[in-house]
Parts: structure tokens; sequence; C-alpha cells
């Protein structure tokens, strides 16, 4: 990953030096994969052409999985897919008094899993164990707790379903033809 790393902020000099199309293209290329690669380590799984913006994933020193399809764009999400809290109440799942070291408390872990066609709006957050399912849309701010299905536009908190995405994209080819100037 390092040497990726190098090679893409040299190329990133050398295109700002240039300003090449094709050189501009290849950045971009690797600034994806840079970006994949550093989910991955965090324990996710990514689908061909997703892309994840500026999103929190948990991790616990047992590993958090996520899951996500093929072209998906999920932007400022947080996913959460482990729950510390149950170490308040219950003795048996603290390991160590200090509660600051490595394994010191034994969280609850369930994967996250996105379909196919999905897109996760701003600031939502999506908790452990949720399948969320393909060609669906979830609201900006959304806290999902709950499995989505497929073909659905889900908003608020809790998320819940508002309507099915074959009307969310008949309303938007309605806004493209009155307002082609908002696209």
């Amino acid at each position: 990953m390092y040497k990726l790393l190098g090679t893409y902020y040299s190329l990133r000099i050398a295109n700002t030096l240039l300003k090449s199309n094709r050189l501009a293209a290849v950045v971009a290329k690797l600034g994806y994969q840079l970006q994949v690669a550093r989910y991955e380590k965090k324990g996710a799984s990514i689908g061909k052409n997703s892309q994840l913006i500026c999103c929190t994933l948990s991790s616990s020193s047992k590993g958090d999985r996520f899951f996500i399809g093929d072209n998906c764009t999920i932007t400022g999400v947080t996913l959460l897919a482990h729950d510390a809290s149950p170490t308040l109440f219950i003795d048996e799942l603290i390991n160590k008094k200090e509660s600051y070291l490595p394994g010191a408390r034994r969280s609850y872990r369930d994967p996250i899993t996105i379909g196919d066609n999905v897109f996760i709006g701003w600031g939502s957050i999506v908790l452990p164990g949720v399948n969320i399912g393909s060609n669906v849309v979830v609201g900006a701010g959304s806290v999902v707790t709950k499995d989505i299905p497929d073909n659905v536009v889900a908003a608020g908190n809790p998320a819940k379903v508002v309507k099915s995405t074959e009307r969310y994209v008949e309303s938007y080819r309605e806004k493209l033809m009155q307002y082609p100037e908002r696209f």
C-alpha cells in the first residue's frame, strides 16, 4: 500500500504541473484504489464501482465486517458493526479492569451487509447486523436500526420505507424534464 501511496502522490504532483487529462484519470484511479484499500483494512469487502466518501467504520479488537455490493455510493456514513454497551451491565463481558487496554471488553459484533446499487446519504448511521437490500436509497441523516428490503427509499430515525425506488426514479425523471439545468 505504501508503494501505491508514493506513486499516487508523485503522479498527483506531476499532474498539478502538467495538467494532463490522461494523467488526471490515472491519479483518480489510484486515489480510488487507495480509498478502497483503506476501508478494506478496516474490515470492508467492497464491490465493483462502489465508493465510500468520508465514512467511518467501527472497529473492535476482534474485527468488524462490512459487505458492500456493486455500484454503491455511501457518503459521510457511520457503519457500526459492534456494540460495546452491554459491558456496562454484564460483568462476564469484561476481560480487563482497565478499559483502555485492547480487548478489555467483549462487544457484540454482527456484520453489516449492503446490496448492489445502494445510495446512503450523508450523516446516516447503520447499526450492527443490518442488511440493506439492493436498489435502495437511504436518506441523509437516517438511523438504520432494522433491515431494509430491496427496491425502496428509506429515511428517518429510525429509518422507515417511504416509497418505492420506482416512484423515486419517476420523480427525478420529472425534475430532469422540468429543470434540466439543475442536473
